[in-house]
């Protein structure tokens, strides 16, 4: 064991220099670079307009780290860039805590009429940024697309659409074929805000996005189209008619960049006000005060980051005359999933890359959520790994090869290489091949045709349990990111559909355990956002969070 733990620690000390070389090498002070146009004021310009009271405009202008690949809020997974969108753009009926409690927002009330019946009243006299008044047709509209989109299927699956009614135009009963805990979640999701059924309809391809937030897309999407550059950024502009109280900046400035090295380079340059940070290096400087003028956010999220092993059989159809192709994943064997975990040396691998940025995961909720349970973590045992992956008919002379798919950012790519490096020496090659930018992988995530992803185990979202676990949830077409196992699945519709708490810790409790058990999924890290803030909007940090990527822009004067 001595020896391949030696063994392991050259390997990774080589990876991880050449990850830090490749990081360090675009981080110079001097790197004024970007990948997004240049089409902002300089900091100071920026700085200037911002703190102006001479009329002015005031812009705040945040990096995130990749281009959205929608403007439907339902289907879009870039949870950074969309989700900095859709907070500002589109508002749900009402919001959560992470305590549970309830802030209406497009909602006036709401009252459970019966144990499966629920009645929502929605604020009169609301619009549409385009004017179009706010009805609670559009809500039942909203319910339709979420259904009708693969993404969110599963989020809506309990609604009884047939029975679902407007009585008025201010008043919607959702109507359920079965109680589910995740649902209020999911209607108080950010990303599930109200659309406007008239303009969608119209436009079903999502060329643009509608909504009744502070903030629209500068221009109307027709002949005026400024507000979007491809690849590049969103610009968004106070809703004059905004029904709420006005947000404090005038503009907001989304920009995409597919290098964090760039981004920090123009957080750096005073270009940017705030920058999304996820490689330690740069997360790190700005903590040790390296970045003039800049200051350190972070903000605790709910979700893990690990190993989905996806221990299923995938199936695909060809067009015309339709063949059946089934490649049944080796991770169907326990044995190769036990290989796989206590082959790495997990917290070496978190607390080497992430120097601290990041912690050790314990289970696959995070430990502020009520339901968390500490199951532990995987031990590191090449010994046992290699003895595992021989009961499965593996080893180093017959290795086996398994495919992993997830987004090239910095860090991914250094996470996957680590791992790379651990499971050789067991005899596992950890085919990289399947990595890359976020809309070449887009179509494998949506069929599940991958043996193991880089991810959260969750495909909800939300502070609920029964919404963080969506995918354990009713199938959706494409299953995305979804795991095939009876049990689990039993004790996830338990945990869902029971209203009484203290039964829920204890189901969800069992689901933890079983999960650790069962190595479906490894949990690695505890997600952390990180922010690189300029300080002259520091006074504004607190309204970051986890449902709102930059809630910033809701302040009001």
């Amino acid at each position: 064991m001595k020896k391949m733990t030696r063994l392991m620690a050259l390997v990774l000390c080589l990876v991880l220099c050449v990850g830090l070389l490749a990081g360090c090498g675009s981080s110079s002070t001097d790197e004024t670079t970007t990948d997004a146009t240049d089409t902002t004021d300089t900091g100071e310009d920026a700085a200037a307009a911002e703190t102006a009271d001479d009329g002015s405009t005031k812009t705040f202008t945040f990096g995130t780290d990749a281009n959205s690949t929608t403007f439907d809020p339902a289907a879009d997974l870039q949870t950074n860039s969309g989700g900095a969108l859709v907070s500002a753009v589109i508002e749900p009926l009402w919001t959560i805590g992470t305590d549970g409690s309830v802030e209406l927002r497009l909602a006036e009330s709401y009252e459970w009429t019966s144990d499966l019946e629920l009645t929502v009243t929605i604020q009169s006299g609301i619009t549409f940024s385009n004017g179009n008044a706010l009805t609670s047709d559009d809500v039942l509209y909203t319910l339709e697309h979420l259904r009708d989109t693969s993404r969110t299927s599963s989020m809506v699956a309990t609604i009884d659409y047939d029975a679902t009614y407007c009585p008025d135009d201010y008043t919607i009963v959702i109507v359920l074929t079965e109680y589910d805990a995740s649902l209020f979640d999911t209607l108080g999701n950010a990303s599930n805000g109200i659309l406007d059924r008239e303009t969608c309809e119209a436009n079903p391809d999502f060329t643009w996005l509608i909504g009744t937030g502070p903030y629209k897309l500068q221009g109307d999407g027709i002949s005026d189209t400024s507000g979007w550059t491809e690849s590049v950024q969103y610009t968004l502009v106070r809703n004059e008619d905004y029904w709420g109280d006005a947000p404090y900046y005038d503009e907001v400035i989304i920009k995409f960049y597919s290098e964090e090295s760039t981004r920090y380079a123009d957080l750096q340059a005073g270009n940017l006000d705030a920058a999304y940070l996820t490689e330690a290096t740069y997360i790190n400087s700005i903590d040790a005060g390296s970045v003039a003028g800049a200051t350190l956010v972070k903000q605790a999220a709910q979700g893990v980051q690990g190993l989905s092993l996806h221990s299923s059989v995938i199936s695909s159809e060809s067009s015309g005359e339709i063949t059946t192709e089934e490649y049944e994943s080796p991770l169907l064997d326990i044995n190769v999933r036990m290989a796989v975990a206590h082959a790495l040396d997990i917290p070496t691998i978190v607390e080497t890359l992430g120097e601290g940025t990041y912690d050790v995961a314990t289970s696959i909720l995070g430990e502020d959520n009520w339901a968390y349970l500490d199951v532990g973590t995987y031990e590191y045992d090449p010994e046992y790994a290699a003895e595992c992956l021989a009961e499965a008919g593996y080893s180093v002379d017959n290795p086996l090869t398994l495919t992993l798919v997830a987004e090239s950012a910095s860090f991914n790519t250094a996470l996957a290489e680590a791992c790379q490096a651990y499971l050789a020496v067991i005899g596992i090659n950890l085919d990289l091949s399947g990595m890359g930018d976020f809309a070449t992988i887009l179509p494998t995530l949506l069929t599940n045709e991958m043996d193991v992803c880089i991810g959260s185990p969750s495909n909800g979202s939300g502070t609920d349990p029964a919404s963080l676990l969506q995918q354990f949830g009713p199938a959706s077409d494409n299953g995305l990111m979804r795991q095939t196992d009876s049990t689990l699945s039993s004790l996830f519709s338990s945990g869902s559909s029971s209203r009484d708490t203290e039964e829920r810790v204890s189901i969800y409790a069992e689901f933890q355990q079983e999960m650790y058990d069962q190595y479906r999924f490894i949990p690695l890290y505890t997600e952390t956002k990180s922010y690189g803030v300029k300080s002259e909007h520091t006074s504004f940090a607190d309204a970051l969070n986890v449902t709102n990527m930059l809630d910033v822009t809701l302040l009001t004067d």
